[in-house]
Parts: C-alpha cells; structure tokens; sequence
C-alpha cells in the first residue's frame, strides 16, 4: 500500500466513521479520531504498509496497540470502544431500579453496536461472555437482537444536510 492508496484508506475510514458516528449519536471527542490527543485516549493509524491500527498514548508511552489490514476489523474496535464510553455516561442518567448497573450499560452497549452493525453486536456479547469469570454472570448478559435505540428527542433537522442510514457492508480498499 503506498502513499496514494494509504490516503483512500482513509477517506474511506474517515467517511465511515462520520456516517457510524451519525447513526448513534456520537459526537466531538467520543468519535474515533486519528488524532494522537495522549492521555491514552485511542486513535487510529494508517500506515503505508498497508497496515491499520488501533492504539493508544498517554504520556508519550504506549499504552495498548492492536493492528489488522482489516478496515471492518478496526472500525469494530473504534466502535466497541467509542460506543461502551457512551453506554457508561448513559447509565448513569438512567439508572433502572433493581437492576445490576452492568446490565443496564452492557444492554445499551449491546443497542449501539446491534444499530451500526449486528455482527458486532453478536461478537461484543459472545467476548463479553467469554471474559466473565463467574459463570452465574454469563445469565446477565443481555440477549440479542437488543430493543431498537432510542436516542432521545430528535434534534431539528439542519438544512441542506441529509445523512442516510445504510447497512454496514464489508470494503475493499482495492476495489
């Protein structure tokens, strides 16, 4: 991959991270970046190599880094990350009465992802299940497909600006 194709990657990352971002709500620092902001907030990177990453920074020092030639491979990252973020803050507004606070942000996270791609919504819950180590937790896990996601009330429509919701679909950057 050299300069010319490393650079459609990422319009092409950088377009479908504004058309995801869109779809839940995402907005200024919780959207994937490919700005290093340190702090160990993630971003991503393309290299000429052809590869992609997903890593962060604080201080200067690294703090984890995941690498793929996958775009759809790092897209889920971003947005695993970016939308259980969001599903923290959201849980916090809306406590429900006699439910465990996990479920509660395990359910909406399950929401976000199933509304930008179900597959990932399914590989979330199947590594979630995975991680838990008591097995009485594996019973909390919120079954899929999750209620449709409600995002509060609508905002006034911008003029002149449409942002269609299309099914996720797998890309080539050679194509």
């Amino acid at each position: 991959m050299g300069k010319g194709e490393a650079a459609r990657m990422r319009q092409h990352l950088e377009t479908e991270i504004a058309r995801l971002s869109a779809v839940v709500g995402l907005t200024g620092r919780d959207v994937p970046t490919f700005d290093n902001r340190d702090g160990a907030c993630p971003f991503i990177s393309v290299g000429e190599n052809g590869w992609l990453g997903y890593l962060a920074l604080e201080r200067g020092e690294l703090c984890f880094q995941r690498s793929t030639r996958d775009p759809d491979e790092l897209l889920y990252w971003a947005f695993d990350s970016a939308t259980r973020e969001l599903a923290s803050r959201w849980v916090l507004k809306h406590p429900r009465e006699g439910e465990d606070q996990r479920v509660t942000r395990w359910r909406r996270h399950a929401t976000l992802l199933h509304t930008l791609h179900p597959a990932w919504a399914q590989r979330w819950r199947a590594e979630l299940i995975k991680d838990l180590r008591d097995e009485d937790d594996h019973r909390l896990v919120p079954a899929l497909p999750p209620p449709p996601l409600v995002l509060g009330p609508p905002e006034p429509p911008v003029e002149g600006v449409l942002l269609p919701v299309r099914p996720h679909r797998r890309w080539s950057w050679r194509h």
